[in-house]
């Protein structure tokens, strides 16, 4: 990798600012609509996990193939109004059934949101049978449904930025496939907060530098509930919550576009930032070759050239780099890049973090999680039928960046009692036990 930093070019490097790997999202994201489809997605995944793919289909043609269907499968036709009725309705394919996604076609941005997910698959974690418990008259739709999907080729499978998210997401997603209609009412759902989850923790590893030369772990990120009242005196609230996500997320475009520029000059695609310390031995050769690379990356991104200092060990190397990402975007420089800056940042407010976000006046904005996805995360965690000790449950959530100071811990427990799925070992509160829901 030495040899390669130190033969980087301007063009290598590149003038233009992207990211290419890790991260979905770009400037084009930054629209106060939703700009890509959780349902898009989804068929994607089902695309993915089935090794399949729709092809020729049209939802007309495939009406009139169904009722053909049906209809030689029936002794008396006079039902086939009804039948359409509860398949067709309105022009839109209803069928309890995973594979209908499939017949969903997919947007460039859906695309480039499901190239995450497709690194945090474990595709061998999950298997799905579409046709099990489904009735006589539904096997009959998937059968003629699947005269259209065509069998794709198994790509080799990636990891994402974040291995602990990915052991996280494969568990929950087995979980959650084990109860079949449960898992379609939720996969968008599922989807949804493994986002905002990624993202978040993804933010919260780049910052401060030494995070982005660690190995990534869950960081601490605190939610209320979307009843409760908020305070500036709740600490953890003010210090690690909104205000600390967001004085992170600005460093995403920088530190991963840096990534970019280090992986296209070093040839290695699935690099990240946390693995440069192990990968370049902390020698003087190693110090020189980061400090190369940052002299080049300087005059691509029409940087200043003054003041520059040799670095004194390859962790200030580094440092020194991971600066340099960020001063790009500053105001003053030859090449404007602020406008891009904040959209990116704007993006993952509008497009991710949005429905986790509430404004509470004088405390200002607020993370916070209703009720639906408090029950939801639980049931990921405890799989059907299952229990947990209460403060096992919490730690399962800290485990996937959710956070509660001992105020919402105690609105939690309410909120269970308020549920039902609340079981008490004894009077003391020390043994209580949450139940799943399904």
């Amino acid at each position: 990798m030495k040899h390669k930093l130190l033969e980087a070019t301007v063009d290598s490097i590149g003038a233009k600012t992207q990211i290419e790997n890790f991260y979905p999202l770009t400037t084009k994201f930054d629209k106060s609509e939703k700009v890509f489809s959780f349902a898009e997605v989804t068929g994607l995944f089902v695309s993915k996990i089935s090794n399949t793919v729709a092809k020729d289909f049209d939802l007309e043609s495939f009406k009139e193939q169904c009722l053909n269907a049906f209809s030689e499968s029936m002794d008396d036709t006079t039902f086939i109004d009804m039948i359409e009725k509860i398949y067709f309705k309105e022009d839109q394919f209803t069928i309890d059934s995973l594979l209908v996604y499939q017949t969903i076609k997919a947007s460039t941005n859906s695309k480039n949101v499901f190239k995450l997910f497709e690194q945090l698959l474990d595709i061998n974690s999950i298997n799905i049978d579409f046709t099990s418990d489904s009735n006589f008259m539904d096997k009959i739709v998937i059968e003629e449904l699947q005269k259209h999907l065509k069998s794709t080729k198994t790509t080799e499978g990636t990891s994402s930025y974040l291995p602990f998210i990915d052991k996280l997401f494969n568990k929950d997603l087995q979980s959650l496939s084990s109860n079949k209609h449960y898992f379609k009412q939720n996969i968008e759902k599922f989807f949804e907060t493994y986002f905002f989850i990624y993202a978040s923790q993804l933010a919260l590893n780049l910052i401060p530098n030494r995070n982005a030369l660690s190995s990534p772990e869950s960081r601490e990120l605190y939610f209320i509930l979307t009843h409760e009242k908020a305070s500036t005196e709740r600490t953890k609230i003010v210090e690690k919550g909104y205000a600390h996500l967001f004085d992170s997320v600005k460093y995403i475009f920088p530190y991963m576009s840096l990534l970019t520029s280090i992986s296209n000059s070093v040839e290695a695609d699935n690099l990240r930032l946390y693995e440069l310390l192990d990968k370049l031995d902390d020698t003087q050769s190693s110090v020189e070759a980061v400090d190369s690379f940052a002299l080049t990356f300087r005059e691509a991104k029409k940087l200043s050239m003054e003041e520059i200092k040799p670095s004194t060990s390859l962790e200030e190397a580094l440092f020194t780099l991971l600066d340099l990402s960020f001063d790009q975007f500053k105001e003053g420089c030859v090449v404007d890049r602020k406008r891009a800056f904040n959209q990116y940042e704007s993006a993952f407010k509008r497009q991710i973090a949005k429905q986790f976000i509430v404004n509470r006046k004088r405390a200002g904005n607020v993370l916070v999680l209703d009720q639906d996805t408090i029950l939801f995360i639980t049931n990921l965690i405890l799989g059907s039928g299952g229990k947990i000790r209460f403060q096992h449950l919490i730690e399962e959530f800290n485990e996937r960046g959710i956070y509660f100071d001992a105020k919402t811990r105690n609105e939690l427990i309410v909120l269970f009692e308020r549920v039902g799925n609340i079981e008490r070992k004894s009077d003391s509160g020390d043994s209580v036990y949450v139940k799943a829901t399904i």
